[in-house]
C-alpha cells in the first residue's frame, strides 16, 4: 500500500491562503525536529509574554477601532447633521452610507492586523515551543495544523487513517460549526460592532457611544486571539509529549493484542472528540509506524476492543489506560463527549475516572514537561 502521509492524511489540499501563511510561519520558525528536552522557565515565561502580548495587541486594536467607528458616529450624528431626531428615513440615508462606509474601512483594516497579530502570535509560540516545521511530513502536519489554528479554519472534514472523526455528528451541526468558524473573526468581527451600535443607540447612552464600544471590541478581539494562541501552544507542543510517548512505546512495547486494543482506541478517541485534531493525527501516524501496521486503515470497533481491553494483563490495560489519558490531554482538558468517553474506558476496567490526574497532567503538557515518564510510573 502507498504510504500514507500524515500531511496529506490531515489536508490533502490546501489552500491558497494557507500555502501562503505557512511560508510566513516557516520564515520565522527554522526547526526540523521535535525537541527531546522539556521546556526551560525561561522558555515559559518567553511563551507566557508571547501570549500576553497577541492578547493585549488585539485588544487595543479594539479599542482603537471601536472608538474610531463610535467616535465618528457621534460626529456625523452631532457635529455634521445636527442630530438626527426629526430626519425622516430618506434623510437618513446619507448618514447611513457614510457609517458603513467608515465602518466597513476601519474594520478591514482592523481585521487584517488581527490576522497579522495571529500569525506573528502563533510564529513565535511555535518556534518557542521547538515545533518542528521544516522536512518531513510530520513536521508538514504540524505547520498545516498551526496555519489553520491562524486563520482560525476548522479540521478539515474527511477520513483520517479510514477514521471519520464526524461519524457521530449530524450534517447540519458540521455546517453550522463550519459558519461560525468562518465568522469569528472577520464578519462577527464587523457585525457585532453593528449590532452593538443598533443596541446601544436606542437606550440613552448616545453620549457615551464612542466610550463603551472600544472596551466592547477589546474583549471580543482578546477572547478570540486568547483562544487561537492556546490552541497554537497546544499544537507546538505536541509532538515533544508524542515523540517521548511514542519511545518508551519502541523501548517498552505492547503485546499486538495491545496495539489492536491501542490502535482502536485512539480511534474512538477522535470519533468521540468529533474532531480531526492535527495532535491525535500525528500520534496516530508515529503509532502506525511503531506498531508496523501495514493496512494504515482503522475500521473502528470500540465495541469488540472495548471487550478486548478488560481482558489484558493488568499491567497492560493499566498502561493503556494511562496513555489515553495523556492522548486525551493533548486536544484540551477533557470535556463533554471526550470525557465521557474516558469514563466509559476506566469503567470497563473497573478503575475510577482520575479527575485530578487529568488536570494536572494537562497542565504539564502545556508546560512543555514530557507525559511519558507519568504514564508509565502512575505518577498523578
Amino acid at each position: 500500500m502507498a504510504e500514507a502521509r500524515p500531511d496529506r492524511e490531515y489536508a490533502p489540499q490546501p489552500s491558497v491562503l494557507e500555502r501562503w501563511a505557512a511560508r510566513y510561519l516557516q520564515q520565522l520558525n527554522h526547526h526540523r525536529t521535535a525537541p527531546r528536552r522539556a521546556r526551560h522557565d525561561h522558555d515559559l515565561a518567553r511563551l507566557k509574554r508571547t501570549f500576553y502580548a497577541g492578547v493585549a495587541w488585539a485588544a487595543l486594536a479594539g479599542i482603537v477601532s471601536g472608538g474610531m467607528i463610535g467616535g465618528m458616529e457621534w460626529y456625523m450624528r452631532q457635529g455634521m447633521l445636527g442630530g438626527m431626531e426629526d430626519m425622516s428615513l430618506r434623510e437618513q440615508l446619507p448618514y447611513w452610507a457614510g457609517f458603513f462606509a467608515v465602518a466597513g474601512v476601519v474594520s478591514a483594516v482592523e481585521i487584517a492586523f488581527l490576522y497579522w497579530n495571529a500569525l506573528r502570535g502563533v510564529a513565535t509560540t511555535s518556534r518557542l515551543a521547538g515545533a518542528p516545521m521544516r522536512d518531513g511530513p510530520h513536521a508538514r502536519l504540524v505547520l498545516l495544523g498551526l496555519t489553520r489554528v491562524a486563520l482560525e479554519f476548522p479540521s478539515p472534514r474527511h477520513r483520517i487513517y479510514g477514521i471519520d472523526p464526524y461519524a457521530r455528528m449530524s450534517r447540519w451541526k458540521i455546517n453550522a460549526i463550519e459558519i461560525m468558524y468562518r465568522m469569528k473573526v472577520g464578519v462577527s468581527s464587523f457585525l457585532i460592532r453593528v449590532l452593538l451600535r443598533r443596541v446601544l443607540g436606542r437606550v440613552a447612552l448616545r453620549g457615551v457611544l464612542p466610550l463603551l464600544m472600544g472596551p466592547l471590541y477589546a474583549a471580543w478581539n482578546a477572547i478570540i486571539t486568547w483562544r487561537i494562541l492556546v490552541k497554537a501552544r497546544e499544537q507546538a507542543l505536541g509532538p515533544f509529549a508524542i515523540e517521548g510517548m511514542v519511545r518508551q512505546l519502541r523501548h517498552d512495547p505492547l503485546s499486538e493484542r495491545g496495539q489492536h486494543v491501542m490502535l482502536h482506541t485512539v480511534g474512538a478517541m477522535i470519533m468521540a472528540n468529533q474532531d480531526a485534531h492535527p495532535n491525535h493525527v500525528y500520534l496516530l501516524s508515529r503509532l502506525i509506524d511503531a506498531f508496523e501496521w501495514k493496512e494504515k486503515r482503522i475500521q473502528v470497533d470500540w465495541p469488540q476492543q472495548r471487550f478486548t481491553l478488560n481482558r489484558l494483563e493488568r499491567g497492560e490495560k493499566h498502561r493503556v489506560l494511562e496513555l489515553q489519558l495523556a492522548i486525551a490531554v493533548l486536544a484540551g482538558y477533557p470535556r463533554g463527549k471526550r470525557k465521557r468517553f474516558l469514563e466509559e474506558l476506566y469503567e470497563a476496567c473497573n478503575i475510577p475516572y482520575p479527575h485530578m490526574k487529568a488536570r494536572a497532567w494537562r497542565q504539564r503538557f502545556m508546560d512543555g514537561q514530557p507525559l511519558d515518564g507519568h504514564v508509565y510510573h502512575g505518577h498523578g
